[in-house]
């Protein structure tokens, strides 16, 4: 029983802050929303920061999720790239489909609302976007053995360029309520990355 309190807790504070903001989100908005008592939060989360950093884990696990499911395949590395931008406009257009608009990245969101106040937030999202590199670099690493993409490419530079134009079209299909922009992304990120349309 506690233990689903706290997962409907972090639940209800994933769909609250996505929907609006981590400063919008109250403690009594969320109490009221997840249907629970002040001390029922208080018991699981010291502050409404610690319950900041749950929702921060809990998005992570979600789009580690889909990471692993496209990246974790043995299909070539281009391919899997593509299936990630697959899977992640898949996110985008379900979180449309319950909220009625694009709520954006849950993870940029929170980086672009957090990241400029220091302390554990700041690391746990620097860590999650570090992470969230990592698979654009070793796709792209790998590509570049397989002669998919110049052999000269620098698969760091090319994983920063990927996410950071990621990051920014989501943002656009946020303000444009438009997840397709994100499956429209394929052929910019295969050039920011050096490979060849398809």
């Amino acid at each position: 029983m506690a233990d689903d309190t706290r997962t409907r807790l972090v639940q209800t504070a994933r769909a609250l802050i996505h929907g609006s903001s981590y400063a919008e989100v109250g403690v009594g908005d969320l109490c009221r929303e997840a249907g629970v008592h002040r001390g029922s939060l208080y018991h699981f989360f010291p502050s409404k920061e610690a319950v900041g950093l749950a929702v921060i884990d809990a998005n992570w696990e979600v789009l580690k999720a889909v990471l692993d499911e496209a990246f974790g395949s043995e299909a070539p590395p281009l391919e899997r790239i593509d299936a990630f931008l697959d899977g992640f406009t898949g996110m985008l257009t379900a979180a449309r489909e319950r909220m009625g608009t694009v709520p954006g990245c849950a993870i940029g969101n929170l980086a672009l609302e957090l990241s400029g106040q220091p302390g554990e937030a700041q690391r746990r999202i620097a860590d999650i976007l570090t992470a969230w590199e990592r698979y654009f670099r070793d796709a792209v690493a790998e590509a570049a053995l397989r002669g998919h993409v110049p052999a000269g490419v620098d698969a760091d530079v090319a994983a920063v360029r990927a996410l950071a134009y990621l990051q920014g079209i989501t943002l656009m299909a946020k303000a444009y309520d438009r997840p397709a922009l994100v499956a429209e992304a394929k052929t910019a990120v295969r050039a920011l990355i050096g490979a060849p349309a398809h």
